[in-house]
């Protein structure tokens, strides 16, 4: 929000790609940034942005959950979740640099594609992927996501995350086969889940794509919390985590060592997961 200025400093050059009802949002959330509460009228005058425009602006923005509204006295506030939004970006980017080098590190070492990835309700989405050196390849990219309970890094969340998390994509709705290896029935997801927490690593067996393979454990915060997860993956033809005891040694060597560096930085500080919404 301190940015205040950028986009209306913006060179000549480059104005004629700026979107107008951007630039009012942006206007509009600096002002409720800096000045708190404010009712639609001040909102307006603060801004010179047109009464109609402010009106639709901020009811998308409370739709939306990153405004809330104070109905008795008909005024406007951020919501905290604005502030979890940019934290969520924040501690990504920090988490994503940790990892790097030992993500590198295990790709020279084993030859296999490694990924970064981070529980968002029912899917977990890639932070980062450093791909095989190998033409035949597993290579996701960096904002992809896949289903949590076909992936060994969303197993390996979940085996970790609060009760309720996992009640949350396991009660209210069916789990989607992506092949025909993956995990669909409930109670037998559980049982999985009990394994990889005990074993401290979670496989994905062809679950998510046929003839690939991947190994995964979690990342966690100074709290014990597992705030990432990452992952070795291969095709089948040449890679078999739960045969090579060096993989798997590998990559819970390098999630140790990124969690205590973790452990010791606040911006890794995780929010409690949510759970999916019951529908």
């Amino acid at each position: 929000m301190r940015a205040k200025n950028v986009g209306r400093h913006a060179s000549a050059n480059n104005s004629r790609y700026l979107v107008p009802v951007v630039r009012s949002t942006f206007r509009i959330l600096e002002e409720l940034s800096s000045s708190g509460n404010l009712n639609l009228n001040e909102i307006t005058v603060r801004t010179r942005v047109p009464k109609s425009t402010v009106f639709r602006i901020l009811s998308t923005l409370h739709y939306l959950g990153y405004v809330q509204r104070e109905e008795s006295k008909r005024t406007y506030a951020i919501n905290p979740n604005l502030a979890d939004l940019a934290n969520d970006i924040a501690s990504g980017e920090a988490l994503r640099n940790t990892a790097l080098p030992h993500m590198l590190s295990l790709r020279d070492e084993f030859g296999e594609t490694v990924n970064l990835g981070r529980l968002h309700l029912d899917k977990v989405v890639y932070l980062e992927v450093v791909p095989s050196e190998y033409a035949l390849r597993l290579n996701e990219r960096p904002g992809a996501s896949v289903w949590a309970h076909a992936s060994a890094m969303g197993k390996c969340i979940l085996a970790a995350a609060p009760p309720d998390v996992v009640a949350g994509i396991l009660d209210y709705r069916k789990l989607p086969a992506l092949t025909p290896h993956t995990i669909t029935d409930a109670e037998e997801f559980r049982h999985e889940l009990r394994r990889v927490k005990e074993r401290g690593y979670a496989f994905d067996r062809e679950e998510t794509t046929l003839l690939a393979t991947c190994v995964a454990a979690t990342i966690r915060d100074a709290q014990g919390r597992a705030v990432a997860g990452m992952s070795i993956s291969g095709p089948c033809s040449r890679f078999n985590p739960r045969r090579d005891k060096r993989v798997i040694e590998g990559l819970l060597r390098a999630t140790d060592a990124i969690s205590q560096q973790c452990s010791r930085r606040p911006e890794f500080s995780a929010s409690r997961p949510k759970a999916p919404i019951s529908s």
